[in-house]
């Protein structure tokens, strides 16, 4: 019955790493484009906007909520990372230590929360209708929340776990 428990812990380790990275390639994607809002005459991105008529073309970083969205992204390289260190190769730590295992958790709602924000603060900045990026950030904000929604149970399951051998060594130890 162990052996079950551990495969799924594993697999469930490995779906959160898909959705980890499914939101990067969807975050590489909406960062990369110019093509977050679109008008007749505009088309704007996070890092440039072009006019269309005639076609110009500018660098537009303080315009954009661009530091919100590379923040959330760096985020989610750490949510990626202790993912990886905590669940994956369970990595065995003391007791005082295990609360760094929660911050894949915390990363990855905090990347969730910058994404959101990132949408909002570019949808209240222009009046344009929206293009595929801006859609492909919706969809990284909410793989990133999926993925910390399942971090925050895998962690609480394991850390249940441990918390309930301890206490069960303790009573064994106890009883004469």
């Amino acid at each position: 019955m162990r052996i079950n428990r551990l495969n799924i812990k594993y697999i469930l380790a490995c779906t959160i790493l898909g959705l980890i990275l499914s939101t990067i390639l969807f975050v590489i994607i909406s960062l990369s484009t110019t093509h977050w809002a679109h008008s007749k005459y505009v088309r704007a991105g996070l890092w440039k906007l072009c006019h269309l008529q005639p076609v110009i073309c500018f660098y537009s970083i303080l315009q954009t909520p661009i530091a919100l969205t590379i923040t959330g992204f760096l985020l989610l390289l750490i949510g990626l990372f202790s993912t990886i260190i905590f669940d994956i190769f369970n990595y065995r730590f003391t007791s005082w230590f295990r609360y760094f295992s929660f911050a894949s958790v915390s990363s990855l709602t905090l990347a969730s929360f910058f994404f959101t924000t990132t949408c909002v603060v570019f949808a209240s900045q222009t009046t344009h209708s929206f293009c595929y990026s801006y859609y492909l950030m919706i969809i990284a904000q909410l793989l990133a929340m999926l993925a910390a929604i399942g971090a925050s149970y895998l962690q609480g399951q394991r850390n249940a776990l441990v918390s309930t051998s301890v206490i069960m060594s303790r009573l064994a130890v106890r009883r004469p």
